[in-house]
């Protein structure tokens, strides 16, 4: 059950790989398109993406040998663990893998560290930025660091001898060894073999990385040497066309200043006059309508209190009626209250009364 699962988990992963790598295929193809589009000149290069973007992260590698080398590893362990499943009987020497894919992927990290030098050639020198150098440099050093990652990393310390236990644990171990002296005479002498193979690529590889340093330094100081060159370019004519604008923009405010301070005064001098005219004419207006409200005001405070002293007579003549109303009503609900009072008293001595009997004949 174990194995199943970590079966459907490893299909998992493959496709997500797979995804991976074909949406770098998809990426590298429209990063292609759009610089043979743009003729080398990456300021001029439209924004390019894989098909999709969720996994562009991935897509670091204009080779596609970092998404390659681990879709085809994750798919041979799928098979492999697929056949442990079946209980089939395969060899251990490369199980889960293939005879060579070692070299294979060594080889296609190197593919890559070649590639990524390569392209640099392919940019216009004198448009050329350092992130395209580093687009680059990711290019050459990511598949190389996949490579180095997966065979030394994960394959031979990991992956096979984990087989291994799986296939030793179900007996499934089919190998070509007579007896088990032979088998591990042969195991030490490939043992030294892949000792001796291993420091000869070691040694490859590091003569390699100091070639491709002093590659990257070369075409670093040539690029900044064009750079340096073409700044002071742009700075000498920038400083010519800035010192044109300042002077015309020193003249143009100088006559501008002229036409705003004449300006100004006839219209300060207009709206002085306006000013006194309007306030003549609000004047006489204010005291006009001044006047007017007051005797207004004397008209409508005087009506207002005649009508106030009528309407509090009317209302001391409602309050005296109203008055009586209520002196009667009260008095004959007290009245019938006292009657009340009197009928309930009865009630109660007649009540007291039986009482007083039913208690007397019970004695």
């Amino acid at each position: 059950m174990k194995k199943r699962i970590l079966l459907f988990i490893l299909s998992a992963i493959s496709l997500i790989a797979t995804l991976a790598f074909v949406n770098n295929i998809f990426a590298i193809v429209d990063w292609w398109r759009s610089f043979i589009a743009a003729g080398g000149n990456s300021a001029a290069m439209e924004p390019h993406h894989g098909c999709i973007s969720w996994l562009d992260w991935s897509a670091v590698d204009y080779s596609a040998v970092t998404t390659f080398i681990p879709m085809v590893g994750l798919w041979c362990m799928t098979a492999g663990l697929f056949k442990i499943t079946r209980r089939k009987r395969v060899k251990v020497e490369n199980f889960p893998f293939y005879k060579g894919s070692d070299q294979l992927n060594v080889a296609l990290g190197l593919f890559g560290t070649l590639w990524g030098i390569i392209v640099i050639g392919y940019f216009d020198l004198s448009t050329v930025s350092m992130a395209d150098l580093m687009q680059c440099l990711h290019t050459a050093l990511f598949s190389t660091l996949m490579a180095v990652v997966w065979v030394f990393m994960i394959d031979r310390p990991l992956v096979r001898p984990l087989f291994a236990r799986m296939l030793a644990a179900d007996d499934l171990a089919d190998t070509d060894e007579d007896d088990l002296a032979s088998a591990v005479e042969r195991l030490v002498v490939r043992l030294g073999a892949a000792s001796d193979e291993f420091d000869k690529r070691i040694k490859a590889y590091e003569e390699a990385s100091e070639s491709r340093q002093r590659a990257y330094e070369e075409s670093f100081q040539k690029s900044f040497k064009a750079y340096e060159v073409a700044l002071e370019n742009r700075h000498k004519v920038y400083g010519e066309s800035f010192d044109k604008i300042l002077r015309d923009c020193e003249e143009s405010c100088l006559r501008r200043q002229n036409t705003y301070e004449t300006t100004f005064d006839n219209r300060l001098k207009t709206f002085e006059e306006t000013f006194a005219a309007r306030q003549k004419a609000y004047a006489e207006s204010f005291e006009s309508a001044l006047k007017a409200g007051e005797e207004t005001f004397e008209k409508r405070q005087k009506a207002y209190f005649d009508a106030f002293e009528k309407r509090l007579a009317e209302y001391e003549k409602e309050f005296d009626a109203r008055q009586k109303e209520y002196v009667e009503i009260f008095r004959r609900r007290i009245d019938e209250l006292e009657k009340s009072f009197l009928e309930e008293k009865a009630r109660a001595d007649a009540s007291n009364a039986k009482l007083i009997a039913v208690t007397n004949a019970l004695k």
